[in-house]
């Protein structure tokens, strides 16, 4: 699927009034899916996009102490899933997990994803996506079969073109003690050079309308 340029440039912009600031003054979470979990509540109805092994139905129900409803899509069909492409996917949802997908398909695969999963999400449901950080040195070339790259507020801008209008943005990293110590003693030097030591970036976007 390609994607115009008018589209793209518009994007870029389109999250910039919520999410335009520097990468390090965003908030941090130790694991991708702590937002998700702080969202749900038991009962609702969760689909996880990329749900590999399906281990996310446990962490969620661990974390809210309670069932959810939760369904999964894969193309990999090493794992059973309910569903095996996007096209697939029928039913309405409370929350979407997508969680180091995005940055392995184009830009325009990637938008058709989340017209996609608006149009699937209940009324003030929420999409959350994970990718690697760019301002990270190494976290996004780590992998060969990266395609896309997104800034944080990039993202949001793509998440805001398939019809999302409320934005949370975090980075993501497992702070140990001596993270902790090294990234106030080079706090300095990451702001001068516009990098930072988070891996991972997650967006939040809630379908308001």
């Amino acid at each position: 699927m390609d994607v115009d340029w008018s589209i793209v440039n518009r994007a870029k912009n389109l999250a910039e009034d919520q999410l335009d600031k520097p990468i390090l003054s965003f908030p941090i979470v130790n694991d991708y899916r702590e937002p998700l979990a702080s969202f749900m509540k038991p009962g609702m109805k969760l689909l996880d996009i990329g749900g590999n092994q399906r281990t996310l139905k446990t962490y969620i129900e661990n974390a809210v102490k309670g069932e959810v409803d939760y369904k999964s899509m894969d193309i990999d069909r090493t794992h059973a899933h309910d569903f095996y492409s996007i096209d697939e996917i029928s039913g309405a949802y409370d929350a979407i997990g997508c969680f180091e997908v995005v940055e392995h398909m184009s830009p325009g695969e990637a938008l058709k994803l989340f017209r996609k999963a608006h149009e699937l999400l209940l009324p003030s449901g929420r999409l959350f996506v994970s990718t690697p950080n760019v301002y990270h040195p190494m976290s996004f070339w780590s992998d060969s079969t990266h395609i896309t790259p997104y800034r944080l507020r990039h993202l949001a801008g793509w998440m805001g073109t398939a019809g999302f209008s409320r934005f949370w943005g975090y980075r993501i990293v497992r702070m140990t003690w001596k993270k902790r110590l090294r990234s106030w003693r080079y706090r300095g030097l990451l702001r001068l050079l516009n990098l930072d030591f988070a891996p991972g970036i997650l967006v939040v976007g809630e379908k308001t309308k």
